[in-house]
């Protein structure tokens, strides 16, 4: 099938795969499962060539009837383009790399990444092209049916619907949105949380338990007992410390003491070197000054030896001399004796200092005996007192401790009332929004409106949004207490204003758009027996000129989009000038007589397909 630009009109008899086409469109661009007709026995792929505009990029996808992955082929206008080009497989589900065909399209539309609210909890979904899917191809089921025109299908939630369509309608998304609890994750999470505080709970009666075994016999502990004997004990080791202290300044006093002794006695060994020395210059000094005494006597004597006179002998020395040297060991000996004087003086002085500082040593010695002797007494009556304040600072401890796991385990009790109390409610995500704001829904229902008008609809006075259907009241009337026919023709015009709304806010949209049976009001009798017959507003349409505007307005959007319509009635006169028209005829009609070829003359031609 080639539809071409703007509008398409595929009609004619029943079973000729008119619908089958939107089922096979629907699968190619992702859909789950293509249920087979007896008419597509044989046939294993689908193709489907569209153009990607504004750039003009021709594109064929083929998958397989079996399901699977998508192949893309750029630059191929049909399936008879695809021989010899290399084929991109993409995905049938939405991901996160681009690896999609969901991902790949909308990307060309400018969606990049979008998240929309499922739930007021504010559980969020990717949007994905399957999305937009409500809004480009409108089965018959969907057009009949009394579901909001926003339904996604059967199982999507309402939040999903709505907030799908918001994005759709403004492109503002719910990324942003941080998601609370919902009643099931909340039960779910307080049952986790009401075990694991039973388990502390028993956990904490344990130890309690144990705590109350240890401590059974020992009664409460007295904390003013606990006080004094801290202070006891603190007091003994004061003292304790004090005596150790005048113990350490009495071994330096000893050590200090010890020192100058020593160095005294050093001097007076020293000094006794010396007196010795004094002395032995005084006997030298003294032999000379008796030698020169001597000599002085006998030299006006005869000589002792020879006999000559004083006046005929030979002097070494002269009498002057001697006499010279006799004064000055005088002079001598007199300065030695005053320095021994003085010397032995300062060793006297020496020697007292001495024996009063041993005397000192002795009474150190003595203070540090007594020292020794005190602290080994009070050491042993400190060592039992601390050993007895440890034991009660021990109990003490555990009391606290005790004490501590009570109030920690009356908490956890409070935590478990409180969790099994607590009843499961819906919470609302801060700042979400469900739908679409009632500014939209007021310029969505004026472009239904013109619609509406250009197709000449009768008696459109007013058309609003109502945000609690999702859909559009037509003079106050909801769109689904009409007729089986004219719930198609409004449900058609809603999804015509959706294409048009996105084009004047240049807003993303696929730009097809597929209708199967909007003009239902014009059935004949041959299809009263399928759609009953139609009502007194539905016949009133059907002698009116609707059809021909229908046609006429989607032909004049061939620059806003591409229509395909479905019709099982003929069309007006003329619309060969409005539309590309496939005219199905049936299995026994005349020229085409459905999507697939006749089975007879197609059996050879199946697995080409």
């Amino acid at each position: 099938m080639d539809f071409g630009d703007g509008l398409s009109l595929v009609y004619g008899g029943s079973n000729a795969g008119k619908s089958y086409i939107l089922k096979a469109v629907d699968y190619a661009l992702g859909g789950s499962k293509l249920d087979g007709i007896r008419q597509s026995e044989g046939y294993e792929s689908v193709f489907l060539s569209f153009v990607l505009e504004p750039d003009g990029i021709v594109v064929t996808t083929r998958r397989s009837l079996r399901g699977g992955d998508i192949e893309w082929f750029e630059g191929a206008a049909d399936e008879g383009g695809v021989a010899g080009l290399r084929s991109n497989a993409l995905k049938q589900k939405h991901g996160k790399a681009r690896k999609s065909l969901s991902e790949r399209l909308l990307l060309h539309l400018g969606i990049e990444r979008a998240s929309i609210a499922a739930t007021q909890a504010g559980s969020l979904e990717t949007f994905s092209l399957r999305h937009f899917m409500p809004f480009v191809l409108v089965t018959e089921s969907r057009m009949l049916g009394d579901d909001t025109p926003l339904k996604q299908h059967s199982r999507s939630k309402p939040g999903a619907d709505k907030n799908a369509f918001r994005f759709i309608m403004t492109g503002t998304d719910d990324s942003t949105i941080v998601k609370v609890a919902t009643p099931v994750e909340q039960t779910a999470s307080n049952a986790g949380k009401i075990e694991l505080l039973e388990s502390m709970i028993a956990d904490a009666d344990t130890r309690l338990a144990r705590f109350s075994a240890e401590s059974g016999e020992q009664g409460l502990l007295d904390e003013e007992a606990l006080f004094n004997l801290g202070e006891a004990v603190a007091e003994r080791q004061r003292g304790l410390d004090q005596l150790r202290a005048d113990r350490r300044k009495t071994i330096l006093d000893v050590d200090d003491v010890r020192d100058e002794a020593s160095e005294i006695a050093t001097s007076l060994a020293r000094y006794g070197d010396l007196e010795l020395t004094f002395q032995s210059d005084i006997r030298r000094l003294k032999a000379i000054e008796e030698g020169g005494h001597f000599l002085l006597r006998f030299n006006d004597q005869p000589c002792p030896i020879c006999g000559a006179e004083p006046g005929d002998q030979h002097l070494v020395h002269e009498a002057g001399d001697l006499e010279r040297q006799h004064q000055a060991s005088v002079v001598e000996i007199a300065k030695v004796e005053r320095d021994l004087k003085d010397l032995r003086e300062l060793m006297v002085s020496l020697r007292a200092q001495l024996e009063r500082l041993r005397g000192r040593e002795r009474r150190l010695c003595e203070d540090l005996e007594r020292w020794n002797a005190q602290i080994e007494t009070n050491a042993p009556n400190e060592a039992a007192l601390r050993r007895d304040y440890v034991s009660l600072q021990a109990r003490a401890d555990r009391e606290r401790v005790r004490g501590e796991l009570v109030l920690n385990r009356d908490t956890l009790q409070r935590q478990l009332d409180d969790l099994r109390k607590f009843k499961a409610s819906r919470k609302k995500a801060e700042g979400i929004t469900m739908g679409i704001a009632s500014n939209v829904g007021h310029d969505l229902s004026m472009v239904v409106a013109d619609v509406l008008n250009r197709w000449e609809f009768p008696g459109v006075e007013a058309v609003t949004w109502d945000p609690v259907r999702d859909d559009i009241q037509v003079n106050g009337w909801p769109r689904t207490q009409n007729g089986k026919g004219v719930k198609a023709l409004l449900h058609s015009a809603v999804k015509v204003a959706v294409l048009l709304y996105c084009r004047q806010k240049s807003l993303p949209h696929p730009g097809f758009l597929f209708l199967d049976s909007p003009l239902l009001t014009y059935r004949g009798p041959m299809l009263y027996e399928r759609y009953g017959a139609p009502d007194e507003v539905e016949q009133a349409i059907s002698q009116s000129s609707l059809a021909t505007r229908f046609y006429e307005h989607l032909s004049s959007l061939k620059d806003i989009g591409q229509f395909i319509v479905i019709e099982n009635t003929d069309p007006p006169e003329g619309i060969g000038a409005l539309a590309h028209v496939h005219v199905f005829s049936g299995e026994n009609g005349v020229g085409r007589q459905g999507l697939f070829p006749p089975i007879a003359r197609s059996q050879g031609a199946r697995d080409k397909a």
